[in-house]
């Protein structure tokens, strides 16, 4: 017989059955990976609180003649150069002073940002904080000290503080809902990627449709496992029958020597039963063949007597 090629091809429909197969795997792992994640957030989390001020640049003097793209260039340069003298050493080692921080240089440093939205001449400074009330604080005092440096720097007004730092209520580094059902579907859609994959690999036979059409044979019946679990309708074969026999009887054997006067089980009765009947046929057997015996040494004995008697005549 020849046997087809083994060739296993996976069509929508399989990939829709190996999901709704898996679901509830799929779906603990989401479950499990958005709950770890929740936990651990809630446990590690150190709320920041951020202060935005704005800053706007002035016209120079001298470019009230020059023409507006001139004048944008040069705010976008006096932009770059506000936003580094505002880190500078000269502008936060006053701030740590005037406001008694215990923060070094270094470490308020990384704390303040600057941005400027596109084709404006505005600048944003944002500072991040243990509190909203000390990040407006910072803030506020770093364009207020900044400008007076600039200005210094510069010889002339270059930066009007146009509005004071922001009071945030909510931390700026709260985990929104967004990132945990992101991190939810990335296991949920891992998890799935890993059982396609594990079916890929898997060239194992489960039905008798496959073994049909993978090896292109008919099946003909089945033949019942003998290491199998019970079934329900047809009870246990081969060697677990014999070791659950075996198992019953030792346990009535215990039972019988604990409880001497206890009736023995039923099984054991039947068994005693069989045992008797089989001794009386013995027994039986026995007789008849001892009757016959007599009857026939008896017989022997009358034939002796019958030829003593005709020898005498």
């Amino acid at each position: 017989m020849q046997i087809g090629k083994m060739k296993r091809t996976y069509t929508l429909i399989d990939l829709w059955k190996i999901f709704v197969r898996r679901f509830w795997a799929i779906l603990l792992a989401a479950v499990v990976v958005v709950s770890g994640m929740y936990f651990f957030v809630q446990m590690t989390f150190q709320p920041v609180y951020s202060s935005v001020a704005t800053l706007y640049v002035l016209r120079q003097e001298n470019s009230l003649n020059e023409s507006n793209i001139e004048d944008f260039s040069l705010a976008l340069n006096v932009v770059n150069d506000c936003t580094y003298l505002l880190k500078s050493h000269a502008v936060l080692d006053e701030v740590i002073e005037q406001l008694s921080l215990k923060t070094p240089y270094e470490q308020l440093s990384r704390t303040i940002t600057t941005s400027n939205p596109a084709n404006t001449r505005i600048l944003e400074v944002r500072v991040a904080a243990s509190s909203p009330e000390e990040a407006k604080k910072i803030v506020d005092c770093v364009c207020q000290v900044g400008s007076q440096k600039i200005e210094e720097a510069m010889g002339f007004k270059q930066l009007n503080l146009y509005e004071y730092g922001t009071l945030e209520k909510e931390p700026s580094n709260r985990v929104s809902k967004t990132t945990y059902l992101l991190a939810g579907l990335f296991a949920a859609v891992f998890t799935y990627l890993f059982f396609v994959i594990y079916s890929l690999f898997d060239t194992s036979l489960r039905t008798d449709e496959e073994i049909e059409e993978l090896l292109g044979v008919s099946i003909i019946g089945d033949i019942p496992n003998a290491e199998a679990p019970k079934n329900k309708h047809y009870g246990y074969y081969g060697k677990k029958a014999k070791e659950i026999h075996d198992t019953n009887a030792d346990a009535a054997a215990k039972e019988q020597n604990e409880n001497p006067d206890a009736a023995p089980p039923q099984e054991m009765d039947e068994t005693a039963d069989t045992e008797t009947a089989a001794d009386q046929e013995t027994v039986s057997d026995q007789e008849a063949a001892a009757d016959q015996e007599t009857v026939s040494d008896q017989e022997t004995d009358s034939d002796q007597e019958t030829d003593a008697a005709d020898n005498r005549e």
